[in-house]
């Protein structure tokens, strides 16, 4: 009887610890997608669809030979993973910021200057790690043409201007009832 064993993986590299450490407290930081999961905008599931972008993230830029991710390409991943997964269009450019953080991490982890690298991951956990524990707060305020407008403050009181919290749905419609008291059902349309 013969069996044969999965061939180990090599151990990560302390760069591609580092940069997944920069990765997981770069998505902790983006109020975007902090506010995402706390209003569970891609359903029940909407903590793991964070963590798999993560993951894919991570894995995908931080492999055995690390290519440095392309910084419209890495925007359009995310803003394309919000409209497939939390149906939110990201219309506040915070997925070009956090193409650009993860692009000068990236250059960071695994360039030459482990000292700049291992303090900006540093400043970066702090930074998460004081987030850690507070909610964000909605609101609703009435912009100039006189529909409402969303923004959200961390319990620090700092107020971020971001995409709607969740797209508006239709009323539906009152009840159909015919001169024989019957209820007319009207399918759902999608």
């Amino acid at each position: 009887m013969s069996t044969s064993a999965a061939p180990l993986e090599a151990p990560p590299t302390p760069q591609q610890l580092l940069f997944a450490r920069a990765l997981i407290s770069t998505f902790a930081l983006w109020p975007a997608l902090r506010l995402a999961v706390a209003e569970e905008w891609g359903g029940p599931d909407s903590a793991d669809k964070a963590d798999f972008l993560l993951s894919h993230l991570a894995d995908t830029h931080a492999g055995a030979l690390p290519a440095e991710p392309d910084l419209d390409d890495l925007a359009d991943v995310l803003v394309g993973y919000f409209g497939d997964e939390f149906e939110t269009r990201l219309e506040d450019e915070s997925a070009d910021y956090v193409a650009g953080r993860i692009v000068t991490l990236h250059r960071l982890c695994f360039g030459d200057d482990e000292q700049a690298a291992n303090a900006a991951v540093a400043s970066l956990e702090q930074a998460a790690s004081k987030l850690r524990g507070t909610a964000m707060k909605t609101h609703r305020e009435a912009n100039d043409d006189g529909g409402d407008s969303e923004s959200e403050s961390d319990e620090d009181g700092m107020e971020v201007d971001e995409a709607p919290a969740r797209p508006q749905r239709a009323p539906r419609p009152e009840p159909e009832v015919d001169e024989d008291g019957f209820t007319t059902v009207v399918g759902r349309r999608r």
